[in-house]
């Protein structure tokens, strides 16, 4: 495909687009530019027992264990 000599959209588009891939191309920031499409981390059985609690999921208790080995 052949390259067109303007490839600017306008100073304030241009800026605009430069801030929203920034993430994307230097890898510091998530690649979304709307923070309500970046995905919610799963939970997993590695969270401390408050965010267990906070997100209604059984708490491992170590009890469980021991009381199996019986």
């Amino acid at each position: 495909m052949a390259e067109r000599g303007n490839t600017t959209h306008g100073q304030n588009l241009d800026d605009q687009m430069k801030h929203e891939t920034q993430g994307v191309v230097h890898g510091n920031q998530p690649p979304h530019a709307e923070e309500w499409r970046e995905t919610e981390p799963f939970p997993d059985d590695t969270d401390p027992a408050e965010v267990q609690e906070a997100l209604n999921l059984a708490a491992p208790d170590p009890l469980d264990d021991e009381e199996g080995e019986q």
